[in-house]
């Protein structure tokens, strides 16, 4: 007879941990809608034309998809590691490693290129308000140190300033759009982005490739499973919540935007910047306040970025030094039960690298962005397949009360889906880049170097270490923290488990 279903820990700490809406909050600042929607959309237009509305529903459809084996897997195998725990699960602890390396290098350079965005927006805001002028660089900085001083806190702190910005610049997306709805748009509302011939037009795969990018961040919900409330509940409705909103928020705001700007003026809206196309229709259909309100909830929509990325590579590192991939002192929790050394030293390794594209001249946005950036695509997308494959491997060898759906049929599926994007997102490569196949080369030579060092290491970490077997599943638990509890507890603390219903 298959095993039950798994249960799961039920402590005092774990009970006043993350919700859903948490999770939620921190998958969507992580996607940065705000930036995704002002920076995305017009160069997807650039790129396809009134293809971005539906550009934006193939990933969708394809994460739900993801996201089945993805949490059917994460009820099973426990620990905060995410893709290295469960690839680790399903391929071994090697794999897992080389996993685990490729995912925290793919996050540190989200979290560079967010920083620098974050920096030019800020500079650019504070510019067009006072008429001061600053560097971007100083900016960065203050923008690193505030974001560390969050990451040290209770997650809870981290996650009640992302809630308040992120609705902040949700609300200001939903007056952009009632307003357009309300005029209706520049020359009339219109379907036509829905036409059947549409979705199948040969301008889809030229915006996959920014449109992929903009769901990255939504299978965050996992490394924070040790710090949710009831993870196996919460941690799937997060995961199938955020990315929902994610598809349909996407969708509806290019379509909006399409209208706005009407299909006869378009091109030559878009001749210009186009970033500041979302603007310069905001001060047509809002007004200028309302547009000044945006530029400065850009700037934060990085900022919530930036904290979401900070808090899941900070995980990463305690995870990768917990499985004896990098040093242990990496592992130390503050005493709010955060990472400690691991926070410290991401928002040293932001700045350092900052620094020198800043020393050598590198364009903040053009270069450093693109840079950083596209290897956290890649990487993301290589972790995705190996995930998927992974899920099914380990079903196959560990029976459970799951359909075949869950553990076969949709990871399958998905590392195929994945798989194709991956190719369009590498063929693409140069028009994110604007290098050629040496640069590209160099681009990705992080990924690979980070993937052999974590086969290397994980060679010379001892068999026997539990962490190696099952890397990343020891991670930040209640028992790592100083306990807050009395000496003599109650009997409510002696509730231990608590089934899945």
């Amino acid at each position: 007879m298959a095993p039950s279903a798994p249960t799961e820990t039920t402590s005092p700490s774990s009970r006043r941990g993350i919700g859903t809406p948490g999770l939620v909050f921190f998958v969507l600042a992580a996607a940065a809608p705000l930036t995704i929607l002002a920076g995305f959309v017009p160069l997807g237009m650039l790129a396809g034309g009134d293809a971005i509305v539906l550009g934006f529903l193939y990933p969708g459809l394809v994460y739900l998809l993801f996201a089945v084996g993805y949490t059917t897997i994460a009820r099973h195998v426990p620990g905060g590691g995410a893709f290295l725990t469960y690839i680790a699960a399903g391929l071994g602890a090697r794999t897992g490693s080389l996993a685990g390396m490729i995912a925290y290098v793919g996050y540190l350079g989200g979290q560079i290129g967010f920083t620098a965005s974050a920096s030019v927006f800020a500079s650019f805001t504070i510019e067009t308000l006072t008429g001061i002028r600053l560097h971007w660089l100083p900016i960065a900085v203050v923008i690193t140190v505030l974001v560390l001083t969050l990451g040290l806190r209770r997650v809870g702190v981290g996650a009640a300033t992302v809630a308040v910005l992120l609705v902040a610049e949700c609300a200001i997306l939903a007056v952009f759009a009632v307003a357009v709805l309300i005029q209706g748009g520049y020359e009339g509302l219109s379907l036509a982005a829905f036409a059947p011939e549409k979705w199948v037009s040969a301008a889809l795969p030229g915006v996959f490739v920014l449109t992929f990018t903009a769901f990255v961040g939504f299978e965050q919900t996992t490394v924070y499973r040790t710090e949710t409330r009831a993870p196996n509940r919460t941690i799937p409705r997060a995961t199938y919540l955020a990315v929902a909103i994610l598809l349909v928020g996407y969708t509806f705001g290019a379509w909006v935007i399409l209208q706005a700007a009407g299909q006869s003026r378009v091109t030559a809206l878009l001749a210009g910047d186009p970033s500041e196309l979302v603007f310069t229709l905001n001060d047509e259909f809002v007004g200028p306040a309302a547009t000044a309100v945006m530029l400065i909830l850009v700037v934060t929509s990085f900022i919530a970025g930036v904290i979401a990325l900070q808090n899941t590579s900070a995980r990463y590192l305690v995870n990768l030094a917990r499985g004896g991939l990098l040093p242990g002192g990496l592992s130390r929790l503050a005493t709010s039960g955060s990472p400690l050394t691991a926070n410290f030293v991401q928002a040293g390794l932001v700045l350092i690298a900052l620094v020198i594209f800043a020393a050598v001249g590198a364009d903040p946005y053009t270069q450093i962005v693109t840079w950083t950036n596209t290897p956290t695509i890649i990487a993301v997308l290589v972790l995705q397949i190996l995930t998927s494959i992974s899920v099914v491997s380990y079903f196959r060898r560990n029976r459970r009360r799951e359909t075949r759906w869950t553990t076969a049929i949709a990871p399958a599926l998905s590392a195929v889906l994945v798989t194709v994007a991956l190719v369009l997102l590498i063929a693409q490569m140069g028009a994110l880049t604007g290098l050629g196949p040496a640069g590209n080369a160099c681009v990705i030579a992080p990924l690979v170097l980070a993937g052999a060092y974590g086969l290397l290491r994980a060679r010379r970490v001892h068999p026997g270490r539990a962490t190696l077997a099952t890397l990343g599943a020891e991670t930040i638990d209640a028992a790592d923290r100083p306990d807050p509890r009395p000496e003599n507890p109650t009997p409510d603390h002696h509730r231990s488990t608590e089934r899945e219903g």
